[in-house]
């Protein structure tokens, strides 16, 4: 009776949730009627808003809630039966929508943990070892799964250590420089050290290059556990005993199938040999070929990640010096360095497969330019249940090709083709995408306008954004249609409030020298979209291909990120109640795609790209002056290249307004056919493949953006203007003046690429 009466109130709850999105105007009719779309005209302005009301009016929260429900039913991790399943479920559904969807299969180095061999920890004298999988919570059944896999890192190492502890912190590279000056060794020791602040893969990476037996990852509950409020299953936060999985490849040398480094995975590729305990095989000769050192390229020790509970364990236990400020993390204790004489003991032991994968790849073709490719992709792996990471972003983008779908069916006819993606195999280093980017390369450079990536779509009520910034005004103009049911007011207007707010908590720094002929660089507030490192699949079109991407999502209180508990009952009690959220996120996904797909004019601004690199130029300054204040010896060419940077951001800015002006009165025209626009979007489309840096990045060639990449030592966060970043990070380099030119030269390749392409506006501008 109470079961039903539960049915009862959640069918009522969501009957609430979805009147509340249907009486509210999703798009803000009067507003659009005055104002033409980006990239329309008046005239075409009109039957497109007559499709975005038909597309718009199909997200539902009970659709988002049911998908939802389905992909999470069991956990998932690449590569297995229940991972093909949901593989096969996007395909159905994409399908029964009118969509021509198949599936993809790859082949590709994966690990598992192993099920005949012990893994373990424990500390000397206790008969009790320290957990490694999680308990269950008797009021979620999803979090005692049995086919859960326990803790283990993707790409780890197996191997075991019986060593003392030395805490280090978050473990970055200044984290073991401070150690070293405290004269504390972590040679043959087990490195403890918590989550956060840069990608797990890079503090594996660390401790091994400084000599450590093994490392265990904890999530201290400073960050994301009771220190930030009521922890699950009364709260959101992560309880002691939630271990966060994730991958430890080196992700800032470069992702994918680990074992191609030469190329994609695909029939007959050369592959590194690997062992099915040892892992890859990778020598001398491997080096030689990748130019990238072998402990620079894969993980050589253990590694355990850890909740904080069995953390707790070892820090009370340790002894030595009290860290030092900004190491003290959220425990009822003082954190010590160590090493102490407490012994843990550990052991991992995985195994290696070439396994199958399954992409699913969904086209709807375009009318007028079907050889033109609006893709938008999301993955579909789990390390568990993954509610939040990533079928929130599943379900929502599920309800977005069901709109567009339904558009089409309706009459809609998009201009160009649409392409929607279901990556499998990100968790493991955004395999899935990286190798079929890869193997698609050509076809790719020549098709794709833009990628819309959606990853966590839902963990909260905040809009987030990040991309590269010629997308901004698509986002922000298709953020500014839809409403938020919960304020009344325009998603785009709460985005705006909040980038406010951080920007007047952390105004940036104004260098003295006003280099910018009058114009002072963070004078003022200007809404920009974040900027794209890596950790998700936009990576290799990005980073790798130079396709313009966009990332976005609605982020809040989620710390149970890769945990058994990130699953569908975290979602209803905490992540989005009555699922309102899901079906926002799709609506404006569907915005998104729908007017990059039908624009006649494609709707890029450069603009803001140009005040972008102007930020990155002064945060290179600071970077520098920061670097003089400390007495470090900065290069000395550190400012001799600078002018000639400065100079070629100055070339890029007046081209991209003139050409933005030059789009706007294209853009109203009404007359012109598409063969005439065909040129003028072409050239649009390579601006983004211009800052393309050839051979890539020193030391880690993937990487080509001469603009964007993941940072060396911090993998998920950017480095803007990369190689040059790079060098400064380094001040025993002497190559900063060669890097400056390199750079240089790829922003006016791209400073010509808007020329030509104001060229080509300029002979459908009437005179």
């Amino acid at each position: 009776m109470r079961s039903s009466r539960k049915r009862h109130a959640r069918a009522l709850f969501m009957m609430i949730a979805s009147l509340a999105l249907t009486t509210r105007p999703a798009i803000a009719l009067a507003e659009e009627d005055a104002k033409p779309i980006l990239g329309f005209s008046s005239g075409s302005t009109r039957p497109q808003f007559e499709a975005e009301k038909t597309a718009l009016a199909v997200p539902s929260p009970e659709n988002a809630r049911r998908w939802l429900r389905t992909l999470t039913a069991e956990p998932h991790v690449a590569g297995t039966g229940p991972d093909y399943k949901t593989a096969v479920f996007v395909r159905d559904k994409l399908r029964e929508w009118g969509w021509k969807a198949d599936l993809v299969e790859l082949k590709v180095l994966l690990n598992y943990p192993n099920p005949n061999s012990f893994s373990g920890l424990s500390i000397d004298g206790e008969e009790k070892g320290l957990p490694i999988t999680e308990p269950a919570i008797a009021a979620d059944n999803d979090s005692g799964s049995s086919s859960a896999f326990g803790g283990f890192h993707g790409y780890s190492a197996s191997g075991s250590a019986h060593e003392r502890v030395v805490y280090a912190n978050y473990g970055r590279p200044e984290d073991f420089t401070a150690l070293e000056k405290m004269g504390i060794d972590v040679e043959h020791k087990i490195v403890l050290v918590r989550y956060g602040a840069i990608f797990r893969g890079l503090k594996v990476q660390n401790a091994q290059k400084h000599g450590a037996a093994g490392i265990l990852i904890f999530s201290d509950p400073a960050d994301d556990g009771f220190a930030k409020g009521e922890v699950y299953p009364a709260g959101p936060y992560r309880p002691g005993g939630a271990i966060q999985r994730g991958s430890v490849q080196f992700l800032s040398m470069g992702p994918g199938d680990p074992s191609t480094p030469l190329g994609p995975s695909v029939d007959g590729a050369e592959r590194i040999p690997f062992d099915p305990v040892k892992g890859l095989l990778y020598d001398d000769s491997w080096a030689k070929r990748t130019g990238i050192a072998k402990e620079d390229y894969l993980a050589l020790i253990p590694s355990i990640p850890i909740g904080y509970d069995a953390a707790h364990a070892i820090l009370k236990k340790m002894s030595g010096p009290v860290v030092p400020a900004g190491w003290q993390g959220g425990l009822p204790l003082t954190y010590h360095i160590g090493p102490g004489s407490v012994r843990v003991s550990m052991e991992i032991n995985v195994y290696y497969a070439i396994t199958p994968i399954w992409n699913v790849i969904a086209t709807i073709p375009g009318s007028e330019s079907p050889e033109r490719w609006v893709m938008m992709g999301n993955h579909r792996d789990a390390w568990v249940h993954g509610a939040v990471d990533p079928s929130s972003g599943t379900a929502a983008t599920l309800e977005t090709c069901h709109a567009l779908g339904e558009a089409v069916k309706k009459g809609w006819k998009p201009r160009r083709t649409l392409v929607y993606a279901s990556w499998d195999a990100e968790e493991y280093g955004l395999v899935g995408s990286t190798e079929w980017g890869e193997t698609n390369a050509k076809e790719i450079d020549e098709k794709a306008v833009l990628m819309l990536n959606v990853d966590s779509a839902v963990s909260g009520h905040e809009l987030d954004a990040s991309g590269v910034p010629s997308l901004r005004d698509l986002f922000l103009d298709a953020a500014g249609s839809i409403t938020d049911p919960r304020t009344g007011k325009p998603l785009s207007e709460g985005w705006i409030a909040a980038k406010r707010t951080a920007w007047a908590a952390d105004a940036p720094l104004v260098l003295a020298d006003p280099v910018w002929g009058g114009d002072v660089p963070g004078g003022g507030f200007t809404p920009q979209l974040g900027t794209l490192g890596s950790g998700s699949d936009y990576t290799v079109f990005v980073d790798h291909l130079g396709i313009p991407c966009l990332d976005s999502g609605f982020k809040g209180s989620y710390g149970v990120y890769h945990s058994a508990y990130d699953d569908f009952h975290w979602m209803e009690k905490h992540g989005d109640p009555g699922f309102l959220t899901h079906a926002m996120a799709a609506r404006l996904y569907t915005l998104i795609v729908m007017r990059a797909a039908a624009a006649p004019v494609l709707p890029f601004t450069f603009t803001p790209y140009a005040a972008a690199m102007r930020s990155h130029v002064d945060e290179l300054r600071l970077h520098e002056a920061k670097r003089l204040r400390k007495n470090e010896s900065p290069s000395t060419e550190a400012f001799e290249g600078q002018p000639a940077l400065i100079e070629a951001v100055k070339g890029f800015t007046r081209e991209a307004s003139s050409l933005d002006a030059a789009l706007k009165s294209v853009a109203l025209r009404d007359d012109l056919k598409p063969e005439q626009l065909a040129p003028l979007n072409d050239a649009l489309t390579r601006v983004e493949r211009a800052f393309l840096l050839e051979p890539g990045l020193a030391g880690r060639p993937w990487f080509k953006h001469a603009v964007y990449a993941p940072g060396l030592t911090t993998g998920y966060g950017a480095w803007p203007l990369p190689a040059i970043r790079q060098v400064l990070e380094d001040p025993k380099s002497a190559k900063l003046a060669a890097e400056v030119d390199r750079t240089v030269r790829s922003l006016q390749k791209a400073t010509a690429a808007l020329h030509k392409a104001r060229d080509q506006a300029t002979t459908l501008t009437p005179r």
